[in-house]
């Protein structure tokens, strides 16, 4: 690779790096991808090309690195035609059970400002925190600006745990992969064989009310759960193995600061109990509840779990948004991921030369914390420097390998 981009744009960069990490890459597909539609957004067009059918992975390798793709998918939904142009003519067989969930979409990150979003004009270097669409001083079209700190990608990992705990033990499915979107959030796929794969819309849609936990659904338990008897019979805390959302409670029980008999009950360590004891362990309860309804309550995006022919980013290809790749965590143990530029980056050793386009608040990208001012020039390592570029607010001017 030269070391200027002079002769080249900085969209042919990233052409050769990424084609070259698409010549090796281990792209997680389903084994029958074959019948899955597969979808791309190249490297310089905005528009998707859609409706690709591929035979081998050969074949599939053999395309993307002749046509660049800054996103690549494969449909959650298995076709009798995966190529035809027609969603009705495709004849549908099935599809794989997807969930999302985004650190944006963290209760948690956004109390604590772990979310930073403005508006920018590239031409001008305006920005603005209010949502208007038009640059004031020239009349530009603004874009938006959004990133999300490390501690806000970590919530989303710990609720990903969660929902994995729930797939494999409540739901009884156990072809799992999970991944790292590459921007700020996880994917977690399940592979569905017959009858589960023809599960229609509304099935999906009791699915994400039992993960997520809706309004109404969590004031049914909560009156449930806290219902006294006219007699003197005390309702007691769900154990862990009751199963279902009972388990799911006491999960929650269980690891939070609590009296140490209502722990030993939830666990499932006590035989016998005395009323008074009963009694202390309902008031512990009732104390709790609302904040473990809460911590139960997992923030998938329901749109992408109902809908039955959505397009799943591939584990292991590169996120466009970002340049970083959408890392498989493998065997689903999320202590085996983390923010890393060997786990990130497709290209380690490359340095680039960028040029910040408007003045940047204080951010932490992975794992250094930049704040710059319009114009100002920096030599940074591929993670770092691709991140900026691919939001927009710099641009590349240079190649250090």
């Amino acid at each position: 690779m030269g070391n200027s981009t002079s002769s080249q744009s900085w969209l042919e960069v990233y052409e050769e790096i990424f084609r070259r990490y698409y010549s090796r890459a281990d792209l997680l597909l389903p084994n029958d991808f074959y019948v899955r539609e597969i979808a791309l957004q190249t490297l310089y067009g905005e528009n998707y090309i859609r409706h690709l059918s591929f035979s081998t992975i050969s074949e599939l390798r053999r395309a993307i690195t002749e046509r660049i793709p800054r996103h690549l998918f494969y449909s959650s939904a298995k076709y009798r035609e995966p190529a035809n142009t027609s969603m009705d003519e495709k004849q549908w067989m099935g599809s794989d059970l997807v969930f999302d969930i985004d650190a944006n979409d963290v209760e948690e990150c956004t109390l604590e400002r772990g979310v930073t979003t403005f508006r920018f004009c590239k031409i001008c270097g305006y920005t603005a925190s209010e949502n208007i669409k038009q640059c004031p001083k020239c009349g530009s079209l603004l874009l938006k600006f959004e990133h999300v700190d490390n501690r806000c990608i970590r919530k989303a990992l710990l609720y990903l745990d969660k929902l994995i705990d729930v797939v494999l033990s409540d739901l009884n499915f156990n072809v799992l992969k999970a991944s790292f979107s590459g921007h700020r959030g996880f994917h977690l796929i399940v592979e569905l064989d017959q009858p589960f794969d023809k599960m229609n819309q509304e099935t999906r849609r009791a699915i994400v009310s039992y993960i997520k936990l809706d309004e109404s659904a969590a004031t049914y338990i909560k009156t449930h759960l806290l219902k006294l008897d006219k007699g003197r019979a005390v309702p007691l805390p769900p154990k862990i193995s009751d199963g279902g959302i009972r388990r799911r409670i006491a999960k929650e029980l269980q690891s939070m600061p609590i009296d140490e008999v209502v722990r030993k009950y939830v666990a499932g360590q006590l035989s016998k109990l005395s009323f008074s004891d009963a009694l202390r362990m309902y008031k512990v309860l009732e104390t709790h509840i609302d904040d473990v309804i809460k911590r139960v309550s997992i923030p998938i995006d329901p749109k992408v779990t109902i809908d039955t022919t959505h397009l799943v980013r591939v584990p292991n290809s590169i996120n466009g948004k970002t340049g970083w790749i959408a890392y498989n965590i493998k065997k689903l143990d999320i202590s085996e991921f983390s923010m890393d530029h060997s786990l990130l980056s497709p290209e380690e050793g490359v340095k680039l030369k960028i040029r910040i386009d408007i003045d940047l608040p204080r951010l932490e990208i992975i794992d250094t914390t930049f704040s710059f001012t319009r114009g100002e020039e920096a030599v940074l390592d591929y993670v770092y420097a691709s991140y900026l570029v691919f939001k927009g607010v710099a641009t590349l001017t240079d190649v250090k390998s």
